[in-house]
């Protein structure tokens, strides 16, 4: 693998880049121009909304439970609102913080020796990444990300925290680097791919404008780090442990 640079941020830099994405109209356009969503929505998205075969691993926190219900009554708003805009809804019991995303594509035979190679570093990686004890984040607010889905974003609460959660990434980047920074997310929608004008967008903008505005740091959660998972994904919808009980899982790729 080729060496790259690892651009850590400090914490103040972090959270000042976080406060911008938030700032800059929560990814949305200008208020009277379309909102077209990524290209790239469509390897994951038939044009229905409904999920397309997609495969890849990535690293995740685990959410507590009733993290979950909290933000899958989110999600629910998010549809009522505007589910006509949006692809079919992920399963709440899925939903995580992606701490180090590794590969992705949408044609299976791509993806199976580059996990096979990165599931023989992981067991090593998270016998680290495990024993780091808890970590407390704090929810910023809901984006629009790379028109592509609305996430919320998180934050940790000190600077010790986000030290330990760098140093778990930093520790990842050495199976695979990313050319962009560390972004605590978790996904609550993805749009439908297609064409959306600001009379279509603009009820969905007002909502996560309004919940920024009135919830900042007011929803908190604690990742236990034991907790911290490898998973393969086949598609937006099904994620498996890659790793139960020291082993293998027989549901690897």
């Amino acid at each position: 693998m080729e060496n790259k640079t690892i651009h850590k941020e400090n914490y103040s830099v972090y959270q000042n880049r976080i406060m911008e994405l938030l700032s800059c109209r929560a990814g949305f356009p200008p208020e009277k121009e379309p909102l077209a969503t990524a290209c790239g929505l469509q390897q994951k998205f038939h044009a229905d909304g409904s999920f397309r075969p997609f495969y890849g691993d990535t690293v995740v926190f685990q959410l507590p439970e009733d993290s979950k219900q909290f933000l899958g009554k989110l999600q629910s708003s998010l549809y009522r609102l505007s589910g006509e805009m949006l692809s079919e809804p992920l399963p709440v019991d899925t939903m995580h913080i992606t701490l180090h995303d590794l590969h992705a594509s949408s044609g299976y035979q791509d993806i199976q020796s580059v996990i096979k190679s990165h599931s023989s570093q992981m067991y090593e990686k998270l016998s680290y990444i495990t024993g780091q004890g808890q970590v407390h984040l704090s929810a910023k607010g809901m984006i629009s990300m790379v028109s592509s889905s609305i996430v919320m974003l998180f934050a940790p609460v000190c600077e010790k925290d986000h030290d330990t959660i760098q140093r778990m990434y930093e520790c990842l980047e050495e199976v695979r680097s990313l050319p962009y920074p560390l972004t605590l997310h978790c996904t609550l929608a993805y749009y439908k791919p297609g064409f959306y004008t600001p009379q279509e967008w603009n009820d969905l903008y007002q909502f996560i404008n309004q919940w920024n505005r009135q919830y900042l740091d007011k929803f908190h959660l604690v990742l236990d780090c034991n907790r911290i998972e490898y998973q393969f994904f086949n598609s937006m919808r099904e994620y498996r442990n890659i790793f139960y009980d020291s082993h293998i899982a027989d549901t690897a790729p």
